[in-house]
This record gives C-alpha cells, structure tokens and sequence, in this order.
C-alpha cells in the first residue's frame, strides 16, 4: 500500500492512503472468458444435466450403453474366465474381445458397442458350476440371455445391436 504525504504551508503533514486499486483488464478478461466458458458447458450439458442421451450424440449416435451380467446358478459361485465385447475407446476405434480369469459370481461390466455390431458375452463358470448370463440395454430391459448346458459349461449371451440409434425394436 502506498503512502502519500502532502505538506501544506505551516501544517503538520497530512497522510492520504490509497484504497486497493480496480482490478487490472487481465482480470477482468479472465473473469469473462471463464464466465463465458461456464455458460457454454451449461448449454452443451443440457441445462447441467449429463446423460446417456447427450453422450451418444457426441459419438455422433451411433453407440449402445450396455451391461453384461454373470450368476450361478448351482454350485460354487465362481467362474473360470469371461470374454465379452465391446467397442474400442478414445481415438481407437474398431471392437475389441476382452478376456478374464478367475473370479466370482455374480459379475457385471458396462460396455458401449456400436450399432448394427454384435455384443456378446461367454461366460464359463468354474467345474460343477451351472451358470447364466444376460446382456441388458441401458442398464434395464434385457435383450439377451443364455445359461450353461451343464456343469462347467460356458453360458452365452449373444444379440446384434439395433442399426438405428436411439430406436432398439421390441421383441
């Protein structure tokens, strides 16, 4: 903070101090920008709301949300592997087969497959083990189901994704 001193004829100085200074424009242009970045992400967010919907459209809408699930059905509730598919991520595209050892039931994972692309899933349940699994659209209304033939055998679940984004076709 600086001090100012005015000397007046025959007077005892006299002290002015100075209030904090008006923001630089460097300030004031961060301020803008950042208000006007905010605003942008709420409108592109849809009002603050992030769904599903708003994330397929930035895919260009050619996406399905999916969940793969694994039970037992009998024995011990554990598998011997998985594989399933799904659609690459980030700047990979193409689909991909992931793979799993060991581990327990009941299992589930969220996928994204593109549409008119196949999604599937193989579960094969540990020795003695019947199993089943299911392929479910948004989390909710199954479009696939399969159980194992018998003990030990890999339960399958297998469906083409719909062509059209946003409009599955009922069964």
């Amino acid at each position: 903070m600086r001090e100012y001193t005015c000397l007046i004829r025959n007077q005892v100085p006299l002290v002015e101090k100075n209030h904090a200074p008006f923001p630089s424009g460097a300030v004031i242009v961060i301020v803008a920008v950042g208000g006007v970045l905010a605003l942008l992400c709420f409108v592109l967010l849809g009002g603050g709301r992030i769904s599903a919907t708003k994330f397929k459209e930035w895919r260009g809408g050619n996406a399905w949300y999916l969940t793969y699930e694994g039970t037992a059905l009998d024995g011990p509730s554990q598998f011997a592997a998985v594989r399933y598919g799904q659609d690459a991520e980030g700047l990979e595209s193409g689909h991909r087969q992931e793979a799993l050892g060991p581990g327990q039931l009941p299992w589930n994972t969220k996928v994204v497959v593109g549409t008119g692309r196949e999604a599937s899933v193989e579960l094969t349940p540990a020795e003695g083990t019947t199993a089943a699994c299911r392929i479910l659209l948004d989390g909710v209304r199954v479009v696939a189901e399969g159980k194992s033939p018998a003990p030990g055998q890999p339960a399958v679940c297998k469906v083409t994704t719909s062509s059209t984004p946003e409009k599955w076709p009922r069964d």
